[in-house]
């Protein structure tokens, strides 16, 4: 929500400033031609058909034409500025992180994905496929607007930070992925995890078995290494061709 209050601003704040500006000098000239006091002065501006021509001067007719078109011109000019700022890209951006930010703060038993690196990426697919509720972190600010704009429920921000995972819901969560490329960082945040949520499942990637251990007695309540797991199954795929072989397990 602050993120589109500032566009606006951004775009608004110098026709609201003209505006104002312009309101100031023909509330000034309607209360030295007229009398009137600023208050009512300020109502022809905003109503001028409020304004009994009969019974005012003739400069204040000629000046109230200026104001009316003045007045258009702005309401004309603000109008556009805000259709801008809607429908151009960063408006929509603002909407959709809006809305992501909304159904994110709706999910609860829902899993955390932390990185959306090669593991992350294959993770974040089958979860979508077996619709699974998630929500991945990433850092990478093109990552995150490629995937808000592929509709995938993300938040932009580091994982090893209290309030990103309370963000992502950790509190609410069934439990947590992180499998980001650094050892260093999932330890990390498989400590932080733990601290916000003692019941959460925590599935860590480990790139070095002497991590694994480490990993797994900070929280982890499973350590997965890609290379590993990677290596057993080639080598069982290999097996296939050597039936011959299997007595020996």
């Amino acid at each position: 929500m602050g993120r589109i209050t500032l566009l606006f601003l951004r775009r608004l704040w110098l026709p609201a400033l003209l505006f104002a500006g312009f309101s100031a000098v023909c509330v000034a000239v309607y209360m030295r031609t007229e009398g009137l006091r600023a208050l009512d002065a300020f109502f022809w501006i905003i109503h001028p058909h409020s304004i009994e021509y009969r019974s005012v001067h003739n400069a204040t007719k000629i000046f109230s034409i200026f104001v009316y078109v003045g007045v258009f011109a702005f309401q004309v000019w603000i109008a556009e500025r805000v259709l801008v700022t809607i429908f151009n890209r960063q408006g929509l951006e603002a909407w959709k992180s809006m809305v992501n930010d909304a159904n994110i703060a709706k999910l609860k038993d829902h899993f955390i994905i932390c990185g959306y690196g090669q593991v992350g990426r294959t993770v974040v697919d089958q979860l979508k496929r077996w619709e699974i509720p998630f929500v991945l972190i990433e850092t990478n600010e093109g990552l995150y607007r490629e995937l808000l704009n592929d509709g995938v429920p993300v938040i932009q921000g580091d994982a090893k930070r209290h309030d990103v995972l309370l963000q992502a819901g950790i509190q609410r969560a069934r439990g947590i992925g992180i499998v980001i490329d650094s050892d260093a960082d999932n330890l990390y945040i498989t400590v932080t995890a733990r601290s916000l949520n003692s019941k959460a499942r925590i599935i860590t990637r480990a790139g070095q078995q002497r991590y694994a251990n480490a990993i797994r007695n900070s929280g982890a309540d499973e350590v997965i290494i890609p290379e590993y797991e990677g290596g057993l199954m080639t080598g069982r795929m290999i097996q296939k061709y050597y039936p011959e072989q299997s007595s020996l397990e």
